[in-house]
């Protein structure tokens, strides 16, 4: 076999076997987070990554073993990468803060809150927004960032505590 050939054949390899272990490691994961108390939110979307991050880490292994100079390639990454970072800032915002909510939980999906400047019962809390019911029936989706700058009033907890 040539070298050419070889060099090819060890790539798709792999790129190949990478497919299998992402898959065993992302099994892995979630048996683990499923032993801790990360919201499983959180915890699905970290073993959804997995996969492809490990395909993709084994791409870049690929790609130098057919020869290819992958400094340049992580070079072009990194533009790419602060690029869509830039223009993704407020998206990025809101799944930061979402992160947050998740973690500390100052309202739960049900009680009565009152997030900037709207009154409503939560009925979901999400990776970038809070929806919730106000008393009038109006369903309004506020963003994590902006939950998380203003003083959040949980009128359920006070009702509670009274």
């Amino acid at each position: 076999m040539s070298a050419i050939a070889w060099a090819i054949f060890s790539a798709v390899l792999i790129v190949a076997g990478s497919w299998f272990i992402g898959g065993w490691a992302a099994g892995l994961m979630g048996a683990v987070l499923t032993r801790t108390r990360i919201d499983p939110l959180v915890r699905s979307h970290l073993v959804r990554l997995t996969r492809p991050l490990v395909v993709g880490l084994a791409g870049v292994a690929a790609l130098s073993q057919l020869g290819v100079d992958i400094r340049v390639l992580l070079a072009l990454l990194a533009s790419a990468a602060l690029a869509l970072g830039l223009g993704l800032q407020s998206t990025v915002a809101n799944l930061v803060a979402g992160a947050v909510l998740l973690s500390r939980r100052p309202f739960n999906v049900g009680d009565t809150v009152e997030v900037g400047g709207i009154t409503g019962k939560v009925r979901e809390v999400g990776i970038y927004a809070v929806t919730l019911e106000e008393a009038d029936g109006v369903v309004t989706s506020v963003t994590n960032a902006i939950v998380m700058a203003r003083p959040i009033r949980n009128k359920s907890r006070a009702e509670d505590a009274g």
